[in-house]
């Protein structure tokens, strides 16, 4: 019952938040949907279950990138750590012109670190 309250306030949480972006282009959205119930698979279990739940009712690209660690720790039971990870990384690329640049890391525009200038 505490696994479904749970749920169940994730899913209210995120209406009320308003996190969903209205030019999330629906089709790119489907997509990343798409590949990260894929990575869940058909295997039963609450657990599965809650997750597959929680992705199809996310509303944003942004509510999908940030369900990304709830995804690596479920792959983790199956998998090694570097395997599953492997899997998550992989989602980067669909995220691209969906969520801030800041969000996908270096590989997506963040900042060079500066060096330090010497003699200035």
């Amino acid at each position: 019952m505490k696994q479904f309250l749970s749920t169940l306030f994730d899913t209210v949480a995120q209406r009320l938040q308003g996190e969903n972006r209205h030019d999330d282009d629906p089709y790119r959205l489907a997509r990343v949907r798409k590949a990260m119930l894929a990575l869940v698979g058909e295997e039963g279990g609450w657990e599965a279950e809650q997750l597959r739940h929680r992705l199809l009712v996310a509303e944003s690209a942004r509510a999908l990138w940030f369900m990304r660690p709830d995804l690596l720790q479920w792959l983790c039971r199956g998998l090694e750590e570097r395997a599953a990870m492997d899997r998550v990384m992989k989602l980067q690329p669909l995220f691209e012109g969906l969520v801030e640049p800041a969000l996908l890391g270096a590989a997506a525009g963040r900042r060079e670190r500066r060096r330090p200038q010497h003699g200035a």
